[in-house]
C-alpha cells in the first residue's frame, strides 16, 4: 500500500514495498503516476522529479476529433463551406458526392515520405504544381472523378478566397488548370427512323406511347413524367409578341429535380398537336397522373427506366435508346427547329446555358455542313454549265 512521503522537498512523492524493495512515484492530481527511480537526493531520481514535477515525464494523449481543424487549412476551410448558405442550398445528394471528395482530397498526403495529409496544411500552401499533381494522378484513373474532384478542392479555395479573405484571388492555384473529358455517347437523342419503329408498335392511347410523348415533347425527365397529373394541364388566354391573342393549353407544373432545394423550378410547356393527339384518348375523368400502368395507378419513377427498355425491345430497337434519350432528342429538335437558346434552355428547365449552348452547337454544325454541301454543288454546276457552253469566236 503507498504511503505519504515525509519529505517536505519532495511534494507528490509517495513509496511502497515492491518485491521487498521501497520504490518511489510522484502523482500529480488527475494525472497517471510516475515512476521515479534510485533514491531521493540521488541523481537519477532528482532528474526524474524535475521531470515530472514539469510535465516532461508525461507522454502526450493526442485525441483525433471529428471535425477538428487547425486555423486556415483545408480542414478549416471544408468545416467553413459547409455553414455556407451556397452550401446550404444544394440538394442532398450534391453534398453527399461533394463531402466525399473533399475528405478523399483532405486524407491525401502532402508527401509520401511525410504523415502530414492536406486536412492540416494551410490553404495558402497548395500551389498550382500540387495541384496539378492531384488532379493527374486521378485523371489516370478515372476522368470523371478528376474534374469532379478538382471542382470540389475549388469550393474550399473559395471559401479561403471569397468567404475568410486567407488568400488573394490572382493566388488561386487552380486558374491555369483544366480537366476536360470527352463527351458522354450514353442516352443518345433519338433518330427518325427509331421513333418511327417505336411509334408504329405502341399505339396512341397504350401506356408505352403516352409516355413516350410526354418524354418527346414535353422533353420531361422521369421524375416529372412519372408525376405529371392532369391537374397540371390549364387552359390561358396568352398576348402574343405580335399583339394577337391566343387560347393555349399547357402543362404548368414545377419540377422534381431540386423540390427540395428551392421548390423546383416552376415550367410552362403548351401543348403541341402531336401530343394533344397522344393525350385525346386517355381517360381523365378519374384526374390522377397522366401516366398510368394497367392497374391505374401511377408509375413509380425508377420503374420507367426499365419498362423504356421492354418496351424498346418489343419495338425492335436496339439497347442504348433510353427515357432520358428522348428529352434530349427534344432539345435538339427545338435547336434544329432554330428556336433561340434561351427559349430552349426555359423550355428544357436548364439551371445555365451550358448544355443549351450544346444542343445550339449541334444544331449549327449541321447547319453549316449543309450550307457547306449547297456551296460546293453550286460551285460545281456552274463549272459544268461553263464546259457545256460552245467556244466563242473573237471576230477582229
Amino acid at each position: 500500500m503507498a504511503r505519504p512521503f515525509k519529505d517536505a522537498r519532495y511534494p507528490g512523492v509517495s513509496s511502497r514495498l515492491k518485491r521487498g524493495k521501497l520504490v518511489y512515484r510522484y502523482r500529480a492530481k488527475g494525472m497517471p503516476e510516475i515512476r521515479l527511480p534510485g533514491q531521493p537526493g540521488g541523481p537519477e531520481f532528482e532528474a526524474a522529479y524535475e521531470r515530472a514535477t514539469q510535465g516532461q515525464g508525461l507522454k502526450a494523449i493526442i485525441i483525433d476529433l471529428p471535425g477538428r481543424a487547425l486555423p486556415k487549412t483545408f480542414g478549416h476551410a471544408a468545416r467553413r463551406l459547409e455553414a455556407t448558405m451556397e452550401w446550404l442550398d444544394f440538394d442532398e445528394a450534391t453534398q453527399q458526392k461533394n463531402a466525399r471528395l473533399i475528405e478523399r482530397f483532405l486524407k491525401m498526403q502532402v508527401d509520401p515520405a511525410y504523415p502530414l495529409t492536406w486536412r492540416d496544411t494551410p490553404v495558402e500552401h497548395l500551389d498550382a504544381d500540387h495541384l496539378r499533381a492531384i488532379v493527374e494522378a486521378v485523371f489516370a484513373a478515372n476522368r470523371t472523378v478528376a474534374k469532379h474532384l478538382l471542382v470540389a478542392i475549388k469550393k474550399l479555395l473559395w471559401v479561403a478566397i471569397e468567404i475568410e479573405k486567407w488568400i488573394k484571388p490572382q493566388d488561386d492555384p487552380s486558374l491555369s488548370i483544366r480537366v476536360r473529358i470527352p463527351k458522354s455517347t450514353a442516352n443518345p437523342a433519338w433518330p427518325v427512323p427509331i421513333r418511327e419503329k417505336f411509334e408504329a408498335r405502341h399505339p396512341i392511347g397504350s401506356a408505352p406511347r403516352t409516355c413516350y410523348a410526354l418524354a418527346f415533347w414535353l422533353g420531361n425527365r422521369r421524375g416529372d413524367i412519372a408525376s405529371l397529373e392532369w391537374d397540371d394541364l390549364v387552359s390561358e388566354e396568352i398576348e402574343l409578341f405580335d399583339g394577337s391573342l391566343e387560347v393555349i393549353e399547357a402543362f404548368d407544373f414545377r419540377q422534381k429535380k431540386n423540390r427540395n432545394r428551392h421548390g423546383g423550378r416552376e415550367m410552362f410547356i403548351p401543348i403541341v398537336d402531336k401530343l394533344a393527339q397522344a393525350l385525346a384518348p386517355l381517360d381523365r375523368s378519374k384526374g390522377g397522373t397522366v401516366l398510368k400502368n394497367a392497374y391505374g395507378r401511377a408509375f413509380a419513377e425508377k420503374s420507367l427506366t426499365g419498362m423504356m427498355a421492354h418496351w424498346n425491345k418489343q419495338a425492335g430497337i436496339p439497347e442504348g435508346y433510353t427515357l432520358h434519350g428522348l428529352r434530349r432528342t427534344f432539345g435538339t429538335y427545338l435547336a434544329e427547329c432554330n428556336i433561340q437558346a434561351r427559349a430552349i434552355m426555359e423550355a428544357m428547365g436548364h439551371s445555365s446555358m451550358t448544355v443549351t449552348d450544346g444542343y445550339v452547337r449541334e444544331a449549327n454544325k449541321k447547319r453549316m455542313a449543309v450550307d457547306m454541301v449547297r456551296a460546293i454543288n453550286e460551285r460545281e454546276a456552274k463549272r459544268d454549265a461553263m464546259k457545256q457552253r460552245a467556244a466563242l469566236r473573237v471576230v477582229k
